[in-house]
């Protein structure tokens, strides 16, 4: 995709969609201005670069199919998947392709890290105020991806739903759940490739940032 150059910008988003037909399956923002960056105004100030993202896997939402959904509890969004994607910007003019493959030497270093680990992840609600007033069933619902959907049949059945709970009047303007001493827990179990590279450099740089901060601050 190539963008005219035009400064200031004149939008900060990049609206991904996945198509089945005219159908809108799920969609993906990229900000610009998380994927970019103008550099420093002062004139010896650190450079900016031009946005660039990747390659990462984007999650993909989307409105939960109708067969997914259960009276009265589950609305909104699901979600639906997940790219392998790389943005790169160029100066230069565009050369008019629209459509390429993917080189094989991309897909021989993706191939590397098909490895898979397992993660957990753990919730536990402390409270739920301000709730609208309505008379249905309230539940949470933790998820990872599609592990804890319970409107997904991909996945095994997870721990990952809190108790239907009827909410109060607080007495002002709101609800709330009667939770009181006893919180629910919510727990979801997945597995996913393994990009431990990608996030040992990355916390390193931040734990090098941080003692860099307090050390010189």
């Amino acid at each position: 995709v190539f963008f005219s150059p035009q400064l200031p910008p004149i939008c900060d988003e990049i609206q991904l969609a996945i198509l089945s037909g005219s159908k809108v399956l799920g969609t993906a923002t990229l900000h610009l201005s998380q994927i970019s960056s103008a550099g420093a105004e002062l004139e010896e100030g650190t450079p900016g670069f031009l946005p660039c993202f990747g390659p990462s896997f984007l999650p993909f939402y989307g409105p939960r199919p109708d067969s997914a959904r259960t009276p009265s509890t589950d609305t909104g969004v699901a979600y639906q998947g997940r790219v392998l994607l790389e943005l790169s910007t160029h100066m230069g003019t565009p050369d008019g392709r629209q459509r390429d493959t993917i080189a094989p030497e991309d897909i021989a270093r993706v191939q590397r890290h098909l490895p898979r680990r397992r993660f957990g992840l753990c919730g536990v609600f402390y409270s739920a105020t301000m709730v609208p007033a309505g008379p249905e069933l309230l539940r949470f619902e933790l998820s990872l991806g599609n592990y804890g959907d319970t409107g997904d049949v991909t996945c095994k059945p997870a721990a990952s739903i809190t108790p239907h709970g009827c909410p109060l009047f607080d007495g002002n303007r709101y609800h709330y759940l009667p939770w009181y001493g006893e919180k629910p827990v919510a727990a979801v179990t997945s597995s996913w490739e393994d990009a431990g590279h990608r996030w040992d450099a990355l916390n390193l740089l931040r734990a090098v940032c941080r003692h860099l901060v307090s050390t010189h601050g």
